[in-house]
């Protein structure tokens, strides 16, 4: 028995002798052959240095050679410009060997790969796979190169998406730091130091923090102590879900920096922008007012842009001397709070007021009648319209109210009918633009057929086309009228195409028009405060594209589009300036 096992014994000493013996030659072997391969490659024979790289890999077992050829195998395919062949093995090579210390250098090749075939966006998320990495040495060179790519190949919607769309806390203030300074360098200064602003608010521990919090200094000092002068832009910037489409107030924000950008390339003397985000909130109002107030060369500002904020807006800036333009507001009185708040947009009273000037001095109607719903603005309308109308000697001879969200009025309508043939016209300010078509049957009903004045909404109506009689005798006012056919606004609608990718739409010239208005006060008045007060309660009038501004004692824009409808157009009849 014991012979038995002394023979077993000896027998499995010399398999594993012989095994081992076979290993190490398959290593010497592995180790010759590679070394011969990275020979080919070093003297740039990249042909032989393929054919022995593939050798390693489909003919030996894993090991630290093996791994390396595969590596290779990607660096020499580079070499031969098989750029798809390289993405592709290196692409294997990370799926199969994952955590291998090659991984980032494996990146790395991939990532000149793609920077050969000019796909800079592919480059750049590799790059930002290393750079969220933990080898430093790479981490740096990816930084670098990932911040040459954002700087000069990538736009700032790439970056925000690969910022967004990234989920490693190391590599997203980075990325948010790199796309504020693509706008700095874009030229878009409000929006790089928003940007520059967020780093240092989300990210406030890093090294990204403290770099963004030096490049806002100095650029702030290099750029806006050489401002002539500085306009504050108070908006509710709410961030934005959807990818193609901006918000009103982003809308409104990109007119003002259109309008910004086309006078200082005009001009020696430079205007900046300061921009923020009142996120509709008063306790943020009043932040940026501290803000604003220390600002020396800020003497005004755009926004905000709701009417509750405008007063919040109000009472933050008590006691300053800055003057506050809200391109959109509409609330009446709001200038009553504070001396220095302008409303570019008129209010409810100037356009009830404007309408029953129009129709008294310009269509000579001296007895008319009015109707509108209970609820909503249509009240404020027909009662500023009223008493204005009877101030200038005019009578309201049958003044009818009917419920919102009715379905016919004839019992108002029939109120009406006694004064039929003394009515000069029927005054008929809307809330709902479902309420045109109830209007117009209803007096087509009674076949009352007289002159009718109403308001912007009338715009939206449906069924029109159905009363001809009575539409074709439509005039109504409106804060913006666009002719698409002006060769001025054809001129600045290709520009803007140019400069943003976007059109130049309804929102985006209140924007424009409120900025160019200030942007002219501010020149003719070399940023002199009293100047500027002087100059804005002058009336003076600046002509915008879709409506003008000049202000009345009340700071509210007196302006407003007469327009006429007929046969499915609408036509600009002029621009009227209600009497004072």
């Amino acid at each position: 028995m014991m012979n038995r096992l002394k023979i077993i014994f000896a027998l499995l000493l010399l398999f594993f002798c012989c095994s081992v013996k076979a290993q190490t030659g398959n290593e010497k072997e592995i180790d010759r052959q590679f070394k011969l391969a990275l020979n080919f490659y070093e003297t740039k024979n990249y042909k032989d240095a393929l054919e022995l790289f593939n050798r390693l890999i489909k003919n030996y077992p894993l090991n630290s050679k093996t791994t390396a050829a595969f590596l290779f195998k990607g660096k020499t395919l580079l070499q031969l410009k098989k750029y798809d062949e390289a993405v592709a093995a290196l692409n294997q090579f990370l799926n199969i060997y994952m955590g291998s210390k090659y991984t980032d250098e494996a990146r790395m090749v991939i990532t000149k790969c793609y920077l050969e075939e000019g796909k800079y966006a592919d480059a750049f998320q590799e790059l930002n796979m290393i750079v969220a990495s933990d080898n430093s040495a790479y981490t740096r060179q990816a930084e670098s190169l990932a911040e040459q790519l954002g700087q000069n190949y990538l736009t700032p919607e790439q970056l925000r998406s690969f910022y967004e769309n990234s989920d490693s806390e190391k590599l997203k203030p980075f990325l948010l730091l790199l796309l504020g300074k693509v706008y700095l360098n874009l030229g878009n200064s409000a929006e790089g130091l928003k940007v520059l602003s967020e780093v240092q608010n989300i990210y406030p521990d890093t090294k990204e923090s403290s770099e963004a919090k030096e490049f806002y200094n100095a650029f702030r000092n290099k750029n806006f102590t050489s401002a002539s002068a500085l306009i504050g832009v108070m908006l509710p910037l709410f961030a934005n879900n959807t990818a193609d489409k901006k918000t009103p107030a982003e809308e409104i924000l990109e007119g003002i920096k259109f309008a910004a950008s086309q006078f200082n390339k005009n001009h020696k003397e430079k205007i900046g922008l300061i921009i923020r985000d009142t996120k509709r909130d008063k306790d943020k109002i009043k932040e940026i007012a501290n803000e604003f107030e220390g600002m020396p060369s800020l003497k005004t500002v755009i926004g905000p842009a709701f009417s509750d904020e405008v007063l919040a807006a109000a009472d933050a800036f008590n006691g300053s001397n800055i003057k506050i333009i809200s391109p959109t507001a509409t609330d009446n009185d709001l200038a009553q709070f504070n001396n220095n708040i302008y409303q570019a947009n008129p209010s409810f009273a100037i356009r009830g007021k404007t309408m029953a000037d129009y129709v008294f001095y310009v269509e000579n109607k001296k007895k008319m009648g009015v109707i509108n719903s209970g609820t909503g603005y249509s009240t404020k309308l027909a009662e500023a319209f009223i008493n204005e109308f009877e101030k200038l000697g005019g009578m309201v001879l049958s003044h009818q109210v009917y419920p919102s969200n009715s379905v016919e009025i004839t019992k108002q309508i029939s109120k009406m009918l006694p004064f039929a043939n003394s009515l000069e016209g029927l005054y008929a300010p809307i809330s709902d633009s479902k309420e045109a078509t109830v209007i117009l049957s209803s007096l087509v009903l009674d076949s009352l057929y007289i002159p009718l004045f109403g308001n912007q909404d009338w715009f939206l109506a449906k069924g029109m086309e159905t009363s001809t009689t009575l539409s074709n005798n439509l005039l109504m006012t409106s804060d913006y009228f666009i002719d698409f056919s002006d060769p001025k606004f054809m001129e600045l609608s290709k520009k803007f195409f140019r400069e943003t990718n976007h059109d130049l739409n309804r929102n985006v010239l209140y924007g424009y028009d409120t900025a160019e208005y200030l942007l002219q006060i501010l020149y003719q008045s070399k940023n002199d405060p009293e100047k500027i007060k002087q100059l804005m309660d002058s009336g003076k009038a600046v002509d915008g594209i879709h409506n003008n501004i000049l202000f009345d004692e009340n700071h509210v824009n007196k302006s407003l589009n007469i327009i006429r409808y007929n046969n499915g157009v609408y036509r600009l009849i002029q621009r009227y300036n209600s009497v004072n």
